[in-house]
Formats: structure tokens, sequence, C-alpha cells
């Protein structure tokens, strides 16, 4: 059996480079953070984009567009990138999972695949996966579920915590677990219809019975 596995969000915690860089091209424009504006992060983990939280924090229309697409841009600039650090609960989910009779494949939408293999291999998660799949950002769901289409079988299974894992493992005709403490909140998934975890010990334990009785 395979575990298909998302990483920003699932694996890695990313979401400091996402403020810190909204911050500072909001510096550069000679422009001050909203401080009554909601949590950004918060914000965007109800499923909002960067461009609407602009739009709510009363910026205009134009200088929003141009701010979320900077953003866009440059979020894996490295500098920004250094910042990326495992969530407490990731290598010992992939280390649980090594001793079921299943493997893991990492499933990753991101511009530079080789810095998010260095970062991998830095915080010591990529030894204990069988592979690294990336593929671009633009049609995440559509690039993951062609992936997941040629790939897996049936009793595999996705590990995500966006709408782009669920669309790509449905597409695939795969189940997905999905968390609730990466990009996507727990209220998000519940307006959504769907269950989720709040970390990996939780989806561990709702791994198939029958993989872990083998």
């Amino acid at each position: 059996m395979t575990i298909f596995c998302d990483v920003d969000g699932t694996l890695l915690d990313s979401s400091a480079r996402h403020e810190q860089l909204l911050r500072d091209l909001i510096r550069e424009e000679g422009l001050t953070w909203p401080q009554q504006a909601p949590d950004y992060l918060a914000y965007k983990a109800d499923g909002h984009s960067t461009f609407a939280w602009l739009r709510k924090a009363g910026f205009g229309e134009e200088i929003a567009r141009h701010l979320a697409e900077s953003w866009r841009q440059r979020i894996e600039w490295p500098g920004y990138l250094q910042t990326d650090k495992p969530y407490p609960d990731a290598a010992a989910f992939l280390q649980a999972v090594k001793c079921l009779p299943a493997v893991v494949v990492l499933l990753s939408a991101r511009q530079d695949a080789a810095a998010l293999q260095s970062t991998l291999e830095q915080c010591g998660l990529l030894p204990l996966v069988q592979e690294l799949a990336v593929v671009s950002p633009q049609g995440a769901a559509q690039r993951k579920a062609a992936f997941l289409r040629g790939r897996a079988q049936p009793g595999d299974i996705m590990v995500g915590d966006t709408e782009a894992d669920l669309a790509a493992a449905q597409a695939a005709g795969l189940p997905c677990l999905l968390l609730d403490r990466g990009f996507r909140s727990r209220r998000y998934w519940q307006e959504q219809g769907r269950d989720s975890c709040a970390g990996l010990q939780e989806i561990l334990e709702r791994l198939p019975r029958k993989i872990k009785e083998e």
C-alpha cells in the first residue's frame, strides 16, 4: 500500500514565510501592516486568498493585485524557504508508517523541486520516504491527480491539508485523510462537510484497519 502525502501544511510548517513575505512586500511599497485586519494566516486557512485578505484589510484593488502577484512570484525565494520546518509529529509519523506494510510517496506542488528536496534532506524527512514527486503549483489539483492516476493502486490513500489534495484524490478514486492544522482550518472543512484531523497521530489512527493488522 502507498500513502501519497502532501508536504506543505502536512509535514512541513511553511506558514511563517507566507506572512513574513507579505509583511516585507507591504513595507517595500511604503505601506504599513493593517493592525485592525483579520489574522492573515487564520483568514487564509478559512479558505480565502492573499488578495481577498488584502482587500478585507482595506487595500485598494490595484495595489492588492500587485501585492498578491508579487507574493506568488516570491514565495519560494531561498531566504523565505529557510524558515520552513517540520511539524513536531512529522518524523514520528513517517517512522510509524515504515513499520506498517506501507510506503510513503511525497506529492508536493512547488516551483522549485530541488529546494524542497534540500529542505527535506536537511530536516531528516527524505530518508523516511520512498519517493518525492513535485508538480507545478499552477493547476496543482489537476497535476496531482494526473500523477496519482498513473501510480495509485486499489487500497492506496492520500493525506493532505487543502482542497487541491482532496480534489486530486477524488479524481484518482482514492480516499483522502485531511488535516486542519495546515493551510485549511477545521471550520473550513466543516463547511465543506468533511472530517479533518488535528495532527498526524490522528491520521495514523485513522489509517484503514486492515493495514495495521497485516
